[in-house]
């Protein structure tokens, strides 16, 4: 029984093993598949997408000179993200850009909420409230995770 792969569309003859094989024995439609099963496990697994992101910044901290050696051996990628960067300022000139440095709310961890007198339902900007939930504590943790975010402790 012949199959059409679904990375490349080229006839392939699937695996006895593997009764719902979608993709051919290509290099790049192998990455393909993974890269879709990625997406997938990052989407429905908490579990996997909390060990992916520690993986990522135990790589990070391993490897902190990695991107200052890449734009070093590769001075055609520094100016092709220069030129970008020059495109997108220009653009959005008239468009206020979000600064971290500016920014003069002490750490800490703090709640977002909606706030009430101004309606939901326009979807383009929100209007929020920013109440500090704990600002002197030692706790600097992650609260853009979504386990914490969903926890009781720090949901309003």
């Amino acid at each position: 029984m012949t199959r059409h792969c679904a990375c490349c569309g080229r006839p392939f003859e699937p695996r006895p093993q593997v009764p719902d094989q979608a993709y051919c024995s290509a290099p790049d439609c192998q990455r393909a598949r993974k890269r879709q099963w990625q997406r997938a496990k990052l989407q429905s697994d908490p579990d996997y997408r909390i060990n992916q992101r520690a993986a990522q910044q135990a790589w990070s901290q391993r490897n902190q000179d990695y991107w200052r050696n890449y734009r070093d051996a590769h001075p055609e990628y520094a100016q092709r993200n220069r030129e970008q960067q020059r495109l997108r300022d220009a653009n959005s000139a008239n468009v206020d850009l979000a600064k971290m440095d500016v920014c003069d709310l002490p750490t800490g961890l703090y709640r977002i909420t909606w706030h009430p007198a101004f309606p939901r339902e326009n979807g383009g900007s929100w209007v929020v409230e920013i109440a500090p939930v704990c600002v002197t504590c030692p706790c600097k943790m992650d609260v853009s995770r979504e386990d914490l975010i969903d926890s009781p402790a720090i949901r309003p």
